[in-house]
């Protein structure tokens, strides 16, 4: 799991909060007034100044019409831009200060690389001085600047891609927005780009606005992230924050790099276990101050149970009586980690243990997991409690 990508991404960038560079209010989009579906719905938004900002979310749920909005290409149905304290709703895109990188590489194919990163400053007739340093510092950064006299044929994807986005920072932008960009490329290229986007932000302290359904990709770059779901802002926060406690089982589910693991306990109304509902009499145990508080917050007594598979643990054997049992069904090696399919009597349960800990197909495990690692939602609206 990208877990340890995300505590050193977290870690690297402390952020306080600041004043927000930009702000969306209440905004609303419909494309066609007719329908009752809109693209977004009631959008309020902060972006910090200088900060990296993913917007993460299956496709059609909103990302690119919100980031459209920010650069100028669509104009809001209801609702308030503003960049700093300026109203934006009106203004054009062209005076926005905004560059964009899009999925498909929007470059010039009759020039060369150092045309297409400098044609535009040279349309604004930035000085000769001025276009010279930038180049050589943006080429330098991604890596492209031996390849300034090269025609865009003669590079890979990856090459394009670099110079597409030396092309959108050479401009010095107040806003960076990238859409998808790195869709296209293979799985090494995408993490390689995405390792420099997050040094190159880091040097040039550019706001930027990233756009991804992937999940991974968004934990891994970004200071923050504001999922998004049917056109609405589920939640905002750093990786781990989404990771660890997400608002509801949709995001539960749609974060993370292996599914979380999802099930519906009963809390016994005499003493402090739960019963896992579906796996027969089983009855696991837990401290009675949380015991307590589950009662209080579910007073029927049920609630969804979700837990990471790195935090499910795998015994050999069938342990003793009111153990939780299964057989491993599937092992999948990732590396430095073997991720487990375990059939239960009701369900199926994934744990991601070490490469030391090798359990054979069809041996029997008994289960077992940490409940202070475990999370909480109501059975109707499956919101998450706060434990």
């Amino acid at each position: 799991m990208a877990h340890g990508v995300v505590a050193d991404r977290v870690a690297e960038r402390p952020r306080g909060p600041g004043e927000p560079a930009i702000r969306l209010r209440h905004i609303s989009k419909r494309f066609d007034n007719q329908s009752k579906e809109a693209a977004l719905r009631d959008i309020t938004l902060d972006i910090y100044d200088k900060e990296l900002l993913v917007l993460l979310g299956p496709s059609g749920c909103g990302k690119s019409t919100t980031l459209n909005i920010l650069a100028g290409l669509e104009e809001p149905t209801s609702g308030e831009l503003y960049f700093g304290d300026r109203l934006m709703n009106r203004v054009p895109a062209e005076e926005r200060d905004v560059s964009m990188v899009f999925q498909s590489i929007a470059l010039y194919p009759h020039m060369n690389v150092l045309e297409n990163i400098t044609f535009a400053l040279k349309l604004r007739k930035v000085p000769k001085e001025v276009i010279n340093e930038r180049v050589a510092t943006i080429t330098r950064m991604l890596g492209i600047d031996a390849y300034l006299q090269r025609r865009l044929h003669e590079l890979s994807g990856g090459e394009r891609q670099r110079v597409a986005i030396a092309k959108a920072l050479v401009k010095r932008p107040h806003l960076f927005l990238l859409d998808e960009p790195f869709s296209s490329l293979d799985a090494d290229m995408r993490r390689q780009l995405r390792a420099e986007l997050v040094r190159i932000h880091r040097e040039l302290e550019t706001t930027m606005l990233f756009v991804t359904h992937d999940q991974e990709e968004a934990m891994s770059v970004a200071d923050r992230i504001a999922v998004m779901r049917k056109g609405e802002l589920v939640q905002v926060g750093t990786p781990l924050e989404i990771y660890n406690a997400p608002v509801n089982v949709w995001t539960s589910r749609f974060v993370g790099t292996h599914p979380i693991n999802l099930f519906e306990v009963e809390l016994d109304p005499s003493e402090p276990r739960a019963r896992l509902v579906g796996q027969g009499e089983i009855r696991l145990p837990m401290a009675p101050a949380l015991y307590a508080r589950l009662r209080g917050l579910a007073p029927a007594g049920r609630l969804i149970v979700g837990i990471r598979p790195e935090y499910v643990q795998l015994t050999p054997g069938s342990g003793g009586d009111g153990a939780w049992r299964g057989e491993v069904f599937t092992r999948q090696v990732l590396g430095t980690a073997i991720l487990y399919d375990v059939r239960t009597a009701g369900d199926h349960i994934r744990s991601v243990t070490s490469t030391q800990d090798r359990l054979d197909l069809g041996s029997p495990v008994t289960i077992a997991f940490p409940w202070e690692r475990a999370l909480f939602f109501d059975r109707e609206t499956e919101q998450r409690f706060e434990v």
